[in-house]
Order: C-alpha cells, then structure tokens, then sequence
C-alpha cells in the first residue's frame, strides 16, 4: 500500500516539473472565480494553455472548472477543447465528467458527453465510470438518471457495482436500480442482500411513511405514474413545492414493491434454495416485521411461504415480533392465516426452547419500547390495551391465570403502565378542563344572547322587531345548536374529570366521552360565529348590504383555525377507538 502511494507521489513530483505553476495561476484562479472574460484572454494569448496541465495534478482547465463547480464555464470550455481530450485522465485517474458526477449539473454532464460520447465509459484506476460516483455521491438523482441511460455495458469498465446498488436503496432511488438490473443483470450475484438492505428502510414504504392528515389525502390523489417530464405535475410541483415531496415518497413506494416484487420473482423463477433457507433471509424477515414493512412480508410470504416461520432466538416468530413492536399492519397480515397466527403467539417452540416466560401474553404486558405515536398519553395508553387484549383473546384460558413470578399478564400490564397511565390521567383532565373553560365560555354567549336579540324587541308586544327577517331565524337556529352543543360539550367533559379512572377505562369509555365532548364543542364554536355573523349582517344591512360577504370570511376564520388544528386529532381518536386495526377473527 505504501509502495503504491510512493509511486503516486513520485508521478506527481515529475509531473510538477513539467509545467511553471506561477505562469498557469492566473488561468488557474480565474477559472476557479468563474471569471470566463480573464479566462478567455488567457487562453486566447495562450492557446496552448487549452489542453496543457495547469496543475500538479495533470490536471486541464476542463478538470478544473469542474473542480470549482463553474458548470457554465465547463460547457464554454468544452466547447474550445478537441474531442479526445474530453477523456483525458488526471494523476486521480478522473476525466472531468468524474467530477461533474459529483455536482448537479447536468448541462455540464450533456456538453461533455456531446463533444465525445465514450467518456461515459472511461473507468478510473479501479475501473470505476463517472456513474459509479454519481451513484455514491446521491446528491442529484436526475444526474444519475443521466449517466445511467448513456452509459453502455463496456466490460472494459465497471458500470456499476454492489455497494453502488446499495448506495442507491439507501437513496430511495428504486426505479434506478430497476432499470440497471433489468440491463445489467449480471451486476448482482445474489438479491437476498439487497432485500436485507431494504428491510431497513420503513420510510421507503408507504406502511412506514407517517404522513399528516392533509399529506395523506393529496398521497391518494397523486396518481401512480413514473414518468419523468409529466407536464401538469411538474407544473403543479412548481407552484406548491410540498406536492413534489407527496409525488416523490409515492413514487419511491410505489418502485420499492416492485422492486421487491422482482427479486422474488426472480429468485422464486430460479428456485433459488439458498435464498429463502439462508439466515440472512430469515434476518430480513425478522428485521422487516419489526419495522412494520408490511409490504416485503406478504410479497416474501406469497413466494415462499415457508418464510412465516422466521424467527430469531430473542424475539421469537414473527407475530411475537409484530407484537414486541407494536406493528399492528404485521399482525393484521398474519391474522390473514389464523392458525399460523394462533401457534406463533402461544410460542409453540420445540421443547428445549420451550418457556412459559415467552409466551406473548406476557409480551404484550410489557410497556412497548417503541409507542406509537399517537396524540397524547392517554390514546397511548388506549394503543396498548387494545395489543393486550386482541392477544389475551389468542392466548389458551388456562394461561390466562398463570403466575409467573406471582404475577398474571393482567398484573404485569397495571405495572408496566403505571406511569403511563398517570400521564395519560393527567393529560385527559387537562385536555377536559381546558375545553370546559371554552364550552363554558361559549353557553354564556349564547344564552346571553338568547335574552337580548339583535334590534331588541317590540314595546307593546315584546315581540322581537326583527322577527319577519330571513337572517333572524339563522340566528335563531345557530344560538340554539351553540347553546345545546356546548352544554353537551360542557357535561362531558364534567364527566371525565368526576370519571373513577380505571386502566380499563382507556379502552373506550374515557375515549368516547372526549370524542363526543370535542365533536359538539366544535360544533358550538361553527354556530356561535354563525349566529354572530346574521346578527351583526341584521344590524348593517340596510346602511351595508355588501357587508355580509367580509363578516361571513371573517367568522369562517376561527372555525377553519379549529378544524385544520383539531379535526385531525379528532378523527386520530376516532379510528383509534372506532376504527382500530389491531384485530384477530
């Protein structure tokens, strides 16, 4: 290894020699600047300068700009340089479009391989092509997208490699990597490792990628292509920039199950036994379940079943794992195949492994490592009671009395969750009295204005004066459901503060009456800004008559404020306690 630093330092001290560094400098700075005017009189003075080293690193004016990322004076120089010395090689053994590899610019990339197509295919000293840096690099993906379509098969060099590929899934770049395999279907020896690398990405997934509310309903919209250069959403994407983040995790998912989709069916087609008895496919298994990859799981297990009985000797089978990590999509999958399910949880090993200590009662009795992130401590808390439940119903009736160490899995679960229990305590009553506050608040106005209509009411008659007006019965109307829904809103949330607040009681009791508490008190603050806008349009219509459509914007305003801030928690609770997945049948 020292002998070949020797050699290089040697080569590097001789070609030093060969060129007056003082004479190059100002060509050398000025490029460096981007300075293409005092460039360009140097090079006019001194032509040769064009093609000659300006650098004790064989390095040309080419190479330099590169260097110093000046992409625009690449595409100038490139265009004064002869063909052949668009390959020419540095004492790093890198042409230019090595370094341009490293950059963003494609123009620059397109100039270089216009002057001299074959530069694509120029290796380094390890046979590397710019593509390989590209790849490894992974700052632009449309420059890799570039190098990969112009980059032909020369065995001479190495298009690309396995830790490139690699490089590559860590991106997120599948599509990329489809296409390479499909083209280059000896650059592998084997998928398995790749698989390996993926079960280590969730987020690459759309069952890992945890979008908000809003996020997750333009992702089903966003349609499923995966062209470049599509007209409306690159247009689209300009204007909201946030789009192009949705469009992009929708891609990369949508690429992902494909890809995973091709190794199976391509190891499946060669009935590859090493794959799927190998350890390191029972790993990603193991690795994936405890992610929540849904997706590779039920692909893998389409195409080879036997896969199901994973496992590892700490966490056990892959429900037991499911369960561990509180994967509720993993669990979902295999309840698709009950017995299996059923044998997995009960930890049915044989003998010598066998430990009442593992059975997945007890499991799902510890406090999770990883909660879910649910909005507060209390739907936390309602998370793992649920995981308790759905496995104390697979588990054998008998071994719900079972002690171990003195203690049932009802037992151990109040321990484990004691603290979250408080927390979720303390946030309930919290959230209730400060929501009580605003009910309160809002049954006040409501009555009050119940009393004292707009305009008043007739002397003689105590009729109100504005009672054969259209926008008094709206008036009417919306004071009524405010007062209604925040006395509603206000009652239960009384509830839940003079609640007994047991461990069960996060299951669904506590839950549901803050559902209904949040949902009218909604609904009261929607009707109080609607009966404040008739009465307010009743008072100023006949001098304002435009004045109707401001006061209706402006009364919108606290109403969308809620709902864009709370109806997102809202319907977070609702699915939590309505909706769950977590279940066996």
């Amino acid at each position: 290894m020292e002998s070949a630093e020797s050699c290089r330092l040697s080569v590097v001290a001789e070609s030093a020699e060969e060129f007056n560094y003082k004479y190059y400098q100002p060509l050398h700075l000025a490029i460096l600047k981007g300075d293409w005017k005092s460039t360009k009189a140097f090079l006019d003075d001194n032509p040769s300068a064009l093609t000659a080293k300006i650098t004790k690193f064989d390095q040309t004016a080419l190479h330099v700009a590169a260097l110093g990322s000046q992409w625009k004076l690449v595409e100038k120089l490139v265009q004064l340089m002869p063909a052949n010395m668009v390959t020419k090689l540095d004492s790093y053994n890198f042409t230019c479009l090595h370094y341009v590899a490293f950059g963003k610019s494609v123009d620059a990339a397109k100039a270089l391989v216009a002057k001299n197509s074959s530069v694509t295919q120029v290796g380094d000293h390890r046979g590397r092509t710019p593509l390989c840096y590209s790849v490894t690099s992974t700052r632009c993906k449309e420059m890799t997208w570039y190098l990969v379509l112009n980059t032909p098969d020369d065995r001479s060099a190495r298009p690309i490699s396995v830790l490139d590929l690699d490089s590559l899934l860590w991106a997120g770049y599948y599509d990329i990597v489809m296409y390479i395999l499909q083209h280059y279907p000896n650059t592998v020896d084997s998928d398995n490792n790749m698989l390996y690398t993926m079960s280590r990405l969730p987020s690459h997934f759309q069952s890992g990628h945890n979008f908000g509310f809003w996020k997750r309903c333009i992702y089903q919209c966003v349609p499923a292509e995966l062209e470049y250069g599509n007209t409306i959403w690159n247009a689209l994407q300009t204007l909201v920039p946030s789009l192009k983040l949705v469009r992009d995790a929708k891609l990369r998912h949508v690429y992902a199950v494909r890809l995973v989709e091709f190794f199976c069916s391509q190891t499946s087609t060669e009935n590859d036994r090493k794959f799927w008895e190998s350890p390191v496919a029972a790993s990603m298994i193991c690795i994936a379940a405890s992610f929540g990859i849904v997706e590779i799981l039920s692909i893998c297990f389409r195409s080879f079943p036997d896969l199901v009985w994973s496992h590892n000797r700490n966490e056990g089978y892959v429900a037991e794992i499911a369960i561990n990590n509180r994967q509720e999509k993993v669990f979902s999958l295999l309840c698709k195949m009950p017995t299996i399910c059923k044998m997995q949880v009960l930890g049915i090993r044989p003998p010598p492994d066998y430990d009442v200590r593992h059975t997945s009662a007890y499991e799902a009795a510890k406090l999770a490592t990883k909660i879910e992130s649910i909005p507060g401590a209390a739907f936390q808390m309602q998370r793992e009671l649920q995981w308790f439940k759905v496995v104390e119903k697979i588990e054998n009736s008998d071994m719900k009395d079972f002690r171990v160490d003195g203690k049932s899995p009802w037992q151990l679960f109040q321990e484990e969750h004691k603290e979250l229990f408080e927390e979720g305590k303390k946030w309930m009553q919290d959230t209730s009295n400060s929501c009580m506050l605003v009910a309160t608040l809002i049954a006040t106005i409501a009555f009050a204005a119940a009393i004292t209509v707009p305009g008043g009411n007739n002397q003689d008659k105590g009729i109100p004066i504005f009672l054969s007006d259209s926008t008094f019965m709206v008036f009417v109307v919306s004071d009524a459901l405010a007062l209604f829904s925040s006395m509603t809103s206000l009652l239960m949330f009384l509830a839940i503060l003079n609640a007994r607040f047991a461990q069960e009681d996060f299951l669904v009791a506590l839950p549901q009456k803050l559902i209904i508490g949040l949902t009218f008190l909604f609904l009261a603050i929607a009707t109080t800004m609607l009966a404040f806008a008739a009465a307010l349009s009743m008072l100023v219509q006949d001098r304002l008559k435009w004045a109707q459509i401001p006061i209706g914007l402006l009364t919108s305003v606290p109403v969308a404020l809620f709902e864009i801030l709370q109806i997102p928690l809202l319907l977070g609770m609702m699915i939590s306690t309505y909706g769950s997945r977590i279940s066996y049948e």
